[in-house]
């Protein structure tokens, strides 16, 4: 069904007003908002033409290309929709209905119109399931697949209800790494702000008088000069080979080969080693826990948890557990041969495979993991601050006594 944008004036109050409505044609639109409970006189009225991105067919160019151009759908937005959808179903409204109404709530232009083309598709008889697999920039395998196990189950409102648990978590962590690594960027940044400042505009005028005064300079604060020429010289090609070395490493860690290398680096790496290994735990556990809960298989729920773990490491083991899993193994057994994974975990899901409460299991240990997480990257926090603030200063005290060693021989001789 169509989607249609008004403006207008409410008929009681004279207020104006603006928003969003479903109808067959532009003529039962008007009729329908001047026939409303709450009357309206509409100025402006045009169809709003929804996009949809569709990957069916892989082998066609444009239709690639349209995908690699699709709009991403930001997480917290996402994660807002679902609990919005949960919070109907949980109220029993029917699903198109529910659609309809957040077709108009949902702030985000690309998600509501997106939203309108689902309910399209449920009006052509399919599954809610099969409607959302068409935009897989929106909706990712995870989100299709326990959508249709909530509707298979009848547990839709529940399902949705985790989904939006899962997502806002999701959310939340990715704001805190976000915000954990912004402040030692802005340092990283202002130290080379200042020590660009120094080199290029402070050491040349320190220069021109050491030269007058034909002073002896030691030999650090000599190599302290011709970097400074160097940089004055060939600043634009210095910018342009850190460009070139960015995009190659970029290329690099993109590549099989230079991701598993760079993901291996990044869990032992000190200080955010820990990290990296806490949230791939965290969100291995969280995701199982919340598909197997929501009725999916779980040789179907590992191999989509896979695909959700960021690191490729962690992801293989994952790989690993889940054809152990479907040669009738066990999949703590799996986890800890690995030794990529804490023993806690291994442990917990080993109990949860003997009790026959996996499910559980795996909750607790997300619920676990997700408070280290919190309590690393606050540690984390807690000792990069300091050690920019002294890294930054060090830099600035090294120039300053190259240039005052020089001087103070200078004042020595003169008196």
């Amino acid at each position: 069904m169509p989607l249609y944008s008004y403006k207008g004036f409410d008929a009681t109050s004279g207020s104006s007003v603006k928003g969003k409505i479903e109808a067959d044609n532009m003529k039962i639109a008007r009729q329908k908002l001047k026939q409303g409970s709450s009357r309206i006189l509409v100025s402006e009225i045009t169809e709003e033409k929804a996009r949809t991105y569709s990957l069916k067919d892989k082998s066609s160019p444009f239709t690639a290309f349209s995908a690699l151009l699709a709009p991403k759908i930001k997480l917290n937005d996402l994660a807002i929709m679902t609990r919005q959808f949960a919070t109907l179903q949980s109220a029993h409204v029917p699903i198109d209905e529910s659609l309809r109404a957040l077709v108009e709530q949902v702030e985000n232009e690309t998600l509501s119109k997106i939203l309108a083309q689902v309910k399209d598709g449920l009006s052509e008889g399919k599954s809610l399931g099969d409607a959302m697999s068409k935009y897989p920039h929106c909706f990712n395998r995870l989100y299709v697949n326990m959508i249709t196990a909530g509707e298979s189950s009848g547990t839709l409102a529940l399902v949705l209800e985790r989904l939006a648990d899962f997502l806002e978590y999701q959310s939340k962590i990715k704001s805190e790494l976000i915000s954990a690594l912004m402040y030692p960027l802005i340092m990283i940044l202002a130290s080379l702000g200042i020590i660009s400042y120094l080199f290029v505009s402070v050491v040349p005028k320190l220069q021109k008088v050491f030269s007058s005064l034909k002073v002896n300079l030691p030999t650090f604060t000599q190599m302290l000069i011709k970097t400074s020429e160097f940089l004055q010289n060939n600043l634009f090609g210095v910018f342009i080979g850190l460009a070139i070395i960015v995009i190659a490493f970029d290329r690099w860690r993109k590549s099989k080969k230079g991701r598993m290398l760079f993901d291996q680096f990044m869990l032992k790496v000190p200080l955010f080693g820990p990290i990296v290994v806490r949230v791939n735990v965290s969100r291995f556990t969280k995701t199982l826990s919340t598909l197997l809960n929501s009725g999916v298989p779980i040789v179907a729920a590992l191999e989509i948890t896979k695909n959700t773990i960021p690191n490729s490491i962690i992801a293989q083991v994952v790989n690993s557990a889940k054809t152990a899993v479907q040669e009738g193994q066990s999949l703590g057994a799996t986890i800890e041969k690995s030794k990529k994974f804490p023993a806690l975990v291994s442990h917990m899901i080993k109990t949860g495979e003997k009790t026959g409460e996996l499910e559980t299991m795996l909750s607790h240990v997300a619920k676990a993991y997700d408070v280290e997480v919190e309590r690393k990257i606050a540690g984390m926090l807690t000792l990069i601050e300091p050690a920019m603030i002294i890294l930054m200063g060090g830099v600035v005290v090294v120039v300053v006594i190259a240039m005052l060693v020089p001087m103070l021989g200078v004042m020595s001789q003169v008196r």
